[in-house]
């Protein structure tokens, strides 16, 4: 009986990261991290091949060793950068005299849902400390008709914020070069800075700036939507650990 439960529930499994993938490039959000998904849910259907055609028993005891550890490493580690990211929801802002709204896809309607938050918290923010100053960074992307930090210039000063506080950074093509760029424009690395992006991004935007020499920064948070929450999350833990490698960022 248990036999058949397990290659029930890697189809069930399977099927629901599949129809999950689908679901998340339904948005259309500008990147293929999606298949992730499609990759996952093929893995649990073979899974629950292997299970129904009794594979498992015939594989060499050291293989079996191996694999088991290889997964619980995985996930041991998954599992650890997930509360990281999560403990950064709700990051305590100091106080800042220049704030970094980092960019995300501008679409030719406007901008996507996860910059929509960012911009929204930006100008809630700005509003309640009219001395603030604030950077926008995002360069143009080849599905962008404008740079990124063009679209959230307009939108801010259509939200009623000064131009004169806008200070426009149009170069960047990721979130270290956002913060690289954008500490050039600073008076100095001491600067209080509070920097603004979603929720599940904030735990690696934070440890960027700390390894690009940014001595005194915070986080400002925008909220997200929470059916794309594990899609972003993921996608987060595999972010850190490639800034993590290549020296962009600092563990925190």
């Amino acid at each position: 009986m248990w036999h058949w439960i397990r290659m029930a529930l890697y189809v069930i499994a399977g099927g629901c990261s599949i129809w999950y993938g689908g679901f998340v490039r339904s948005v259309g959000a500008g990147n293929t991290f999606y298949r992730i998904w499609y990759v996952l849910g093929a893995v649990l259907f073979g899974m629950a091949a292997a299970v129904y055609l009794r594979l498992w028993g015939r594989v060499p005891k050291g293989l079996r060793i191996t694999f088991v550890t290889l997964v619980v490493f995985g996930l041991a580690v998954y599992i650890t950068l997930i509360a990281r990211i999560a403990s950064e929801f709700q990051t305590k802002t100091a106080e800042t005299e220049y704030l970094i709204v980092l960019g995300a896809q501008m679409r030719e309607n406007g901008p996507s849902v996860v910059l929509q938050y960012r911009l929204e918290t930006a100008t809630e923010y700005l509003a309640e400390h009219p001395q603030v100053k604030c950077i926008v960074s995002g360069g143009k992307g080849s599905n962008e008709t404008v740079s990124e930090a063009e679209g959230m210039r307009d939108y801010l000063v259509a939200h009623g914020i000064d131009a004169s506080r806008i200070i426009l950074e149009d170069k960047s093509t990721d979130t270290s070069e956002n913060l690289r760029y954008c500490l050039s424009l600073l008076p100095s690395a001491d600067t209080p800075v509070g920097i603004v992006t979603n929720n599940f991004h904030m735990y690696r935007a934070l440890g960027i700036a700390e390894a690009c020499g940014y001595k005194n920064v915070s986080g400002v948070p925008a909220r997200s939507t929470a059916e794309y929450l594990p899609h972003n999350m993921t996608r987060e833990v595999v972010g850190v650990l490639k800034d993590v490698l290549v020296g962009n960022m600092k563990l925190r």
